[in-house]
């Protein structure tokens, strides 16, 4: 796999100049889009909504994989399917991993003991990480272009750095007896560590939500859920809230009505504003926010 400053050889350009950037995310997507501006011409593999592990490179995906100049994927192991697409198209000369220098870690779940949480762009931190690794990257692949991309990095760096600041007030506000949080899937461990929560269960005990719990397992998060007094259940965009519902049902606690955004950025047409990296961690914050003190 590149490293990011692997390699500084101008890759050629198609016919408008611009350079062809392919990302696998819609997070990784957003950054390239800022970043790239009208110097690249970006195709986002994941659609708003779609889930990251059961992705299947269609023969567009494909195309567009072996036609472009540089591969941004998110890394820390969420796309398990793109090696084997790069193995047969080719291009791994061309691919940067956007986790490239982010601390990682485990999931909080036994199920997924020596894991890797790919959810890393859920601080603004990392955001800012990952903007930072798709500035690299482009710049690697244009260095003409290198001061436009910084540019418009430093600006949307600014606009991650604005968030943080919010976030962080929003969650000081918060009651030290209400900071447990329940969700679909265990996939805001970064933020809760970032910020000053914690974890107390997920509805889904693993970070893949297609590994269907068990009764015994529900009935230990119910246990747990009832033990800690928690009475909010975080639901998100991309997950199924059928089984949340049960468990809110069972405890007596409540599904807040906002899912989350985690696997997924929002698009501009659902009026959240967590169409970008900034927005969607904003609208995370505020749900979580008025979700724990409101109560």
């Amino acid at each position: 796999m590149a490293g990011l400053a692997a390699c500084s050889t101008s890759f050629p350009s198609p016919p408008d100049g611009r350079l062809r950037v392919v990302a696998t995310t819609t997070q990784v997507g957003a950054a390239a889009r800022v970043v790239g501006g009208d110097e690249i011409s970006l195709t986002v593999l994941l659609k708003p909504g779609a889930e990251a592990h059961d992705f299947e490179i269609t023969p567009s995906a494909a195309a567009a994989i072996e036609k472009s100049d540089v591969i941004l994927e998110s890394g820390a192991g969420l796309e398990t399917w793109l090696e084997g697409a790069l193995a047969t198209i080719g291009g791994r000369d061309r691919l940067y991993d956007m986790s490239a220098g982010i601390e990682l870690r485990s999931p909080a779940d036994a199920a997924d003991a020596g894991a890797i949480d790919p959810h890393y762009w859920l601080t603004a931190p990392n955001a800012i990480r990952m903007v930072e690794n798709v500035r690299d990257a482009l710049s690697a692949a244009r260095p003409d272009l290198a001061s436009a991309f910084s540019k418009r990095a430093e600006a949307q760096i600014g606009r991650l750095e604005d968030a943080d600041a919010e976030i962080r007030r929003l969650m000081a506000e918060v009651p030290e007896g209400r900071r447990g949080i329940v969700t679909d899937h265990d996939a805001l461990g970064y933020f809760l560590v970032e910020y000053g929560l914690h974890f107390v269960g997920s509805i889904f005990p693993s970070l893949d939500v297609s590994a269907e719990p068990n009764p015994a397992q529900l009935a230990a998060l119910a246990d747990t859920i009832h033990a800690q007094g928690v009475t909010a259940i975080f639901s998100e965009q991309a997950v199924n809230p059928k089984l949340a519902r049960a468990i809110a049902e069972e405890t007596g606690a409540r599904v807040v009505d906002q899912a989350l955004y985690t696997d997924s950025l929002g698009t501009p047409e659902s009026g959240s504003g967590a169409d970008t990296l900034e927005g969607m961690l904003l609208y995370d914050a505020r749900v979580i926010h008025d979700a724990l003190v409101g109560e």
